[in-house]
């Protein structure tokens, strides 16, 4: 069978994170890429093939394609997945899928109603280690949960000056750069919160967050910052154990620790690949939605990221202006 084709909408850095792992898969290839720096689209094709469009819709349109991978700035990514949808393109498009659960619900909607596929790639949770974890958690191997503790504290403001990560009408904030991967672990793991709770250190955008998921008999702490260094883990502890995920988001190994002794499951594969090859499938397949990242997930884990915002105040220009 021949390789998957994909059209890359968007060709920075995360652009090229990816599409470094994407050529090393066996079943996938780029086919055609667009970018709104042209230069930056012309040096990107010459690193990892295809070819350069001179508009985002002569890319998805281009001979070959049979997906499209929006990874653009946060707050165009709905514009460029309903681009493809009007096409009638499959799109994996980058997180935050979008800035709000009602934009998120409409989005989905529209690709429901269109009958094309659309999902969110939060590759996290397209690799074994993530769901080894879950695994775990729900068969009882740490016996009932009695807290849950994570951090993704990374100082990018130290490290970057890339105006996204502090603008409001960019998405910025380490809630939705950062953050939104803590969320979605401990949504997929224990589920939707009883309550919440969500202190954050805020300037245009909220520069960190602690964040509290309370469930009937446990709590989930959350630690998220772009300011400083502050650790990178998932720990679960249960009346009979505990599980350890360093770097959680993209993590290569987890340490089961019981009565038993210890467990530690270890992975090499290409985890970005792994999520390509995967939306792959699912899109030969015929499938509108995505089986591992379905629709739902990401509208529900998009309204625990909204209330987090509203207990900070932080409201998006777009949401101000409904567009």
């Amino acid at each position: 069978m021949s390789k998957f084709g994909w059209a890359y909408i968007g060709c920075g850095g995360i652009a090229r994170t990816t599409a470094s792992e994407l050529v090393q898969t066996d079943d996938n290839t780029i086919i055609a890429a667009w970018n709104r720096t042209k230069e930056k689209a012309e040096s990107f094709v010459e690193d990892f093939g295809g070819k350069v469009y001179d508009t985002a819709e002569e890319a998805i349109r281009a001979e070959g394609v049979e997906g499209v991978y929006v990874n653009v700035n946060g707050d165009q990514h709905a514009y460029y997945t309903k681009l493809a949808i009007d096409l009638g393109k499959p799109v994996l498009c980058e997180k935050p899928f979008t800035f709000n659960e009602k934009e998120t619900k409409d989005l989905l909607y529209y690709a429901a109603e269109k009958g094309v596929y659309v999902s969110e790639a939060m590759w996290t949770w397209h690799n074994d280690i993530a769901l080894k974890v879950k695994e775990w958690v729900e068969t009882g191997a740490i016996g009932d949960i009695v807290s849950s503790d994570s951090a993704f504290a990374v100082p990018l403001l130290k490290l970057t000056d890339n105006p996204r990560l502090t603008t409001a009408s960019m998405l910025g904030g380490a809630l939705m750069d950062l953050g939104v991967y803590n969320v979605r672990y401990a949504y997929e793991l224990f589920g939707k919160p009883d309550r919440i709770e969500c202190e954050a250190d805020m300037h245009e955008v909220d520069h960190s967050e602690d964040i509290t998921f309370h469930y009937p008999s446990f709590n989930a702490t959350m630690h998220v910052s772009m300011a400083e260094e502050g650790g990178h883990y998932f720990k679960v502890t249960g009346t009979e154990g505990s599980i350890t995920v360093p770097r959680f988001h993209m993590a290569k190994e987890a340490v089961l620790k019981t009565d038993d002794g210890e467990e530690r499951f270890e992975t090499d594969d290409l985890l970005y690949g792994k999520q390509f090859s995967n939306v792959a499938e699912e899109i030969r397949s015929g499938r509108k939605e995505g089986e591992k990242i379905p629709a739902h997930s990401t509208v529900e884990v998009m309204s625990l990221l909204d209330e987090c915002r509203r207990q900070m105040g932080l409201v998006y220009p777009q949401e101000k202006t409904g567009k």
